[in-house]
């Protein structure tokens, strides 16, 4: 199926208009583990929508550069090690958050308030008068029930002419 669908534009409201949004705002799992291979720039946390954890990454490496640098090597291995845990952490739960920033974006955009039905939509509706659903309008088909009755009434009419005496 080509790509086609993504194009059309159904703003202002409803399902599809909804799952076009979804459709551009979820996380693609190929993307976040392909930016974890650049861990000590924090690119995959940033991703996957969480900006603040996405700092230490950075900040662990500049630490362990600066302090190999300098000369000192204890911080240099105390902040490496950090890091390669940090690492250890996100390779284990990587599928986890992934599944999490997904939810976490079908739930706003699912939930958020939409523009509503489109103009001159009438949707289901009641005749006024009886309270059932009309059979067949202009605007219309009738349904299969309504088909159904409009045969039972001219069944019954057919038998009520049939029976009367000449």
């Amino acid at each position: 199926m080509s790509g086609k669908w993504r194009e059309l534009d159904l703003g202002g409201g409803g399902l599809q208009a909804a799952n076009l949004r979804l459709a551009r705002t979820l996380r693609r799992r190929r993307v976040a583990w392909g930016l974890l291979l650049a861990f000590p720039l924090g690119l995959h946390r940033r991703y996957l929508g969480e900006p603040r954890s996405a700092i230490a990454f950075p900040a662990l490496s500049a630490v362990a550069a600066a302090s190999g640098y300098a000369g000192m090597t204890a911080v240099a291995l105390g902040a490496l090690l950090a890091l390669a845990t940090l690492l250890a952490y996100d390779i284990l739960t990587m599928e986890r958050r992934i599944t999490a920033c997904n939810k976490r974006q079908r739930m706003a955009i699912y939930l958020s308030g939409n523009a509503g039905a489109p103009a001159g939509f009438r949707g289901r509706f009641a005749d006024a008068d009886t309270g059932s659903t009309p059979a067949a309008t202009p605007d219309r088909m009738p349904t299969a029930a309504d088909q159904e009755t409009l045969l039972r009434d001219i069944a019954a009419r057919r038998d009520s002419t049939a029976r009367r005496p000449l």
